[in-house]
């Protein structure tokens, strides 16, 4: 039996916002156990196949970027029995010049803005990621010199 939309939406979303909280705080391995043991992350022209390949890309992440994603606008696209395709809208504000720093940081925009779409799996009461990506809708001109494009 399929879940109604308003059950599982709040679900989800949690799942994806935990991801990108532990995504800001550079926390892998709680990231990672978000996934599917066959999980994908389509990232930066990337495909990841599976927890060790995703924790191989996070961990040549800079250490020096402050990043904070923002998820909005989200909903579920289509369900069947226990699978739900979700898309929303992520906004990245970054900042790195290639050192640490501590306090507030100041911007004038963010880095940029892209649809994300995630496929969740629900196995024995447990949702998981099964496949998600990123498009980039705009990119925003930078305020500092900054590393590697980050999702």
């Amino acid at each position: 039996m399929t879940t109604s939309v308003g059950a599982v939406l709040p679900e989800c979303m949690q799942l994806i916002h935990q991801l990108f909280y532990f995504l800001d705080q550079s926390d892998y391995e709680p990231l990672v156990s978000l996934f599917e043991t066959e999980g994908i992350l389509h990232r930066q022209g990337e495909t990841l196949n599976g927890p060790a390949h995703i924790m191989r890309a996070m961990q040549k992440r800079p250490t020096t970027q402050r990043i904070r994603h923002v998820v909005s606008n989200s909903f579920v696209h289509s369900q069947s029995d226990g699978l739900v395709h979700v898309v929303a809208y992520m906004v990245a504000y970054r900042f790195d010049d290639g050192s640490v720093h501590t306090g507030p940081l100041t911007i004038s925009r963010p880095f940029r803005m892209s649809v994300v779409r995630a496929a969740l799996r629900q196995t024995q009461g447990t949702w998981k990621i099964a496949e998600m990506s990123f498009t980039t809708e705009f990119e925003f001109a930078g305020d500092a010199p900054a590393g590697p494009p980050t999702p």
